[in-house]
């Protein structure tokens, strides 16, 4: 005490104030690094947050000297994560917890975040309260933050009636969305659009309309999001393909699906893997691959919060239990469907292959009564399925109109400040009607030039001419090519003859068409020559595909007049770049040569 009474006050004050300011300069710069790394986490609602980020994200969330606003911007982020990582449960009590803080702005982004993920999460858990959460948000973010006003839009376009029940409107609606997005070429929006109209196909029962605008959300979504944000797209793929009856292609996308989940390997990723080889064991009734991918998928879906996937792996199991004639496993599974908080819900219950199940489940326990009322609410599913299938075609008029509508109104908007616009398309227009009978000639003669006219496959000038456009690859993958050369096509002319050479030729042509991806580039280069390019892909999975043609192409047989068997013989050399193909013509010469040698 003595020691301060002596001290000189000016000292005392100097130092009170440096203290002071030094505190008051660390909250400072905390406050910056704070806000620089909110900065650098931040994702788009249609994303998902980088995993490597949470420990540093959790790490903030237990400080107690970090701003308000900043916490709240960080738990948002944290509720964001754990909708993608599928902690559903966890997320809501989160979101709802940050709903009721006092220190919320209202016309934060965070706000506005909040409600389209609520509405998200009662989207999955098939509540009604979801709309009412997607127009709050919708209406927070309109011209502010644009990445939540688009989901929210999507979400009221796709589950909320927003514009009543006519399909072929909402349709139209999300193809204006595509055009708008498409020319401000945003691949993040425009996967994210393509998503819902694959949707919105698949509710009408058009699954293979549904699978092509799922795998053009995946492919662009291939360069901009997050690895683990492209396997539900895969999901709705397989889902597609499996709807339409296309196992071979949902098997494809299965594998594809594996692949990806080396990389990201989580409980939801995990879940989600093992419940797309269940269903295809079950829809394809290969009882004991279903029994090993369902022990799998009961490991981690105790790991997540996913009722409806609960659900379901609880319909799989007792349908299990039915090939394996357990009676005590399927009357318990048909007593739950009593109990409403364990039954299907409403838009499971009408899946035409659950009520089939019933149907038959019903009659094994002797329940002849039960069985009745099943198997008419299997027939009536099965007579709204046939009538929406009907009703597609005019839905997808309706869809188009509707685009030409929206592209009208915004015409007529514009009209003042595009007369010479308006000009110059009359004049060109009169200039296309003169030449459109040309062009028409012009094109359809290119086309046939580009095609070989035995297999319909490019010919050699036009498919090396395309794969010599195809750019370098990007992300340490490669650019791949094989060449097939039928090795007994000599043989088979000699012995059947020439028609039985060309039927050959057909054959693996039919063969290349039906195990190669849209993408890919195929042609036929020679007398007995086919080729095949896969484009910016993996090198692993380059191989593991063309072994799969290869092995396709050794099963390729014919009949001849005889009704003798003749199997087609064939060789492959491969090729790969981590460059650009513009030397296609040396490749596929040196390829030529050492087959030739060979």
């Amino acid at each position: 005490m003595k020691y301060i009474k002596n001290f000189p006050f000016p000292i005392i004050l100097k130092v009170s104030l440096f203290g002071l300011f030094s505190i008051s300069y660390s909250q400072h710069v905390l406050a910056d690094k704070v806000d620089d790394f909110i900065d650098s986490i931040y994702v788009a609602t249609y994303d998902c947050p980088d995993d490597q980020f949470m420990p540093q994200v959790d790490e903030y969330l237990k400080q107690l000297n970090i701003l308000p606003e900043q916490l709240i911007k960080i738990k948002v982020h944290k509720a964001h994560w754990l909708i993608c990582v599928g902690k559903n449960d966890r997320s809501q009590i989160l979101l709802e917890n940050l709903l009721s803080d006092p220190q919320m702005d209202k016309n934060s982004q965070s706000y506005a975040s909040i409600h389209y993920q609520l509405g998200f999460i009662f989207d999955v858990q098939e509540k009604p309260e979801k709309c009412v959460f997607y127009r709050k948000s919708e209406k927070l973010a309109k011209d502010k933050f644009n990445d939540i006003y688009l989901s929210s839009q999507l979400g009221l376009i796709t589950v909320c009636g927003q514009n009543g029940d006519d399909v072929g409107v909402k349709l139209g609606r999300l193809f204006a969305l595509l055009k708008f997005y498409s020319l401000k070429d945003d691949q993040k929006a425009l996967a994210h659009i393509h998503n819902n109209i694959g949707l919105l196909y698949s509710s009408i029962g058009q699954r293979a309309l549904a699978a092509e605008q799922y795998e053009k959300s995946y492919e662009l979504g291939l360069n901009v999001y997050e690895e683990k944000n492209q396997l539900n797209i895969l999901i709705s793929i397989i889902t597609a393909h499996t709807g339409s009856g296309d196992f071979e292609k949902a098997k494809l996308m299965i594998e594809e699906l594996g692949r990806r989940n080396i990389n990201v390997n989580t409980p939801l990723s995990n879940s989600l893997y093992h419940f797309a080889q269940s269903r295809q064991a079950y829809r394809t009734k290969d009882y004991e691959s279903l029994r090993t991918s369902l022990r799998s998928l009961d490991v981690f879906l105790k790991q997540i919060s996913r009722k409806t996937m609960n659900l379901l792996y609880d319909w799989y199991v007792a349908a299990l239990c039915l090939h394996d004639e357990d009676r005590a496993c399927v009357s318990d599974f048909l007593q739950k469907q009593n109990d409403t908080s364990l039954a299907m819900p409403a838009s499971l219950s009408k899946h035409l292959h659950y009520a089939g199940f019933l149907v038959k489940a019903h009659l094994f326990m002797g329940n002849v009564d039960a069985a009745k009322l099943s198997f008419d609410n299997y027939f009536g599913i099965s007579l709204d399925k046939i009538k929406k299938q009907q009703a597609s075609a005019s839905v997808l008029g309706v869809a188009n109109l509707h685009n030409e509508i929206i592209g009208l109104e915004t015409s007529l908007v514009e009209a003042e400040e595009q007369r010479l616009q308006v000009i110059l398309l009359v004049l060109m227009t009169i200039l296309g009607s003169i030449g459109l009978g040309y062009l028409t000639f012009g094109r359809n003669y290119l086309n046939k030039l580009a095609t070989d006219p035995l297999t319909g496959l490019s010919n050699e000038h036009s498919v090396v001419a395309k794969i010599k456009k195809v750019k370098a690859p990007i992300d340490e993958k490669v650019n791949a090519l094989a060449l097939f050369d039928v090795s007994n096509l000599t043989a088979v002319n000699t012995e059947y003859g020439y028609k039985a050479g060309e039927l050959a030729l057909k054959q693996v042509a039919e063969c290349l068409k039906h195990v190669t991806r849209e993408k890919d580039i195929v042609g036929r280069v020679g007398a007995n020559q086919f080729i095949v390019c896969l484009v910016n892909i993996e090198d692993a999975v380059a191989k593991e595909l063309f072994s799969r043609v290869q092995k396709a192409l050794a099963d390729v047989s014919f009949k001849v007049g005889s009704g003798e068997k003749v199997d087609v013989r064939s060789n492959m050399h491969l090729y790969s770049s981590v460059t650009s193909l513009s030397d296609a013509e040396e490749v596929l010469a040196e390829i030529r040569s050492v087959l030739r040698k060979a």
